[in-house]
């Protein structure tokens, strides 16, 4: 999982790589405080963008959890949400515990 965000995040510009960073940890927070707050169609939209990373990055496990999560957010299914957005946290956070990042 983490060769395409090793990729990225050596080989890509350094302003590239803040955003990307500050982008997945932002959207992150977010679907979870959305979670707490059963809303679903916020999730789903933040999926979305995290899929975006996921697919910047070449990260292919996180770009399926990442579908899967903003599907099952699209049919309002929270159990399932609060699921999926844990194992994406879990998934990012590996990632970027990869890079050797010490906000993650």
């Amino acid at each position: 999982m983490a060769d395409g965000w090793t990729r990225v995040l050596a080989e890509g510009p350094g302003d590239l790589q803040t955003m990307l960073l500050q982008s997945v940890q932002a959207d992150l927070r977010a679907a979870l405080d959305a979670v707490d707050l059963d809303d679903a169609s916020r999730v789903a939209y933040l999926a979305h963008r995290l899929k975006g990373s996921a697919r910047l990055a070449g990260d292919e496990p996180a770009l399926a959890l990442c579908a899967s999560l903003e599907k099952v957010a699209q049919a309002s299914d929270i159990g399932h949400v609060r699921l999926l957005l844990m194992q994406a946290e879990r998934a990012f956070g590996i990632a970027l515990r990869a890079r050797g990042d010490p906000t993650s």
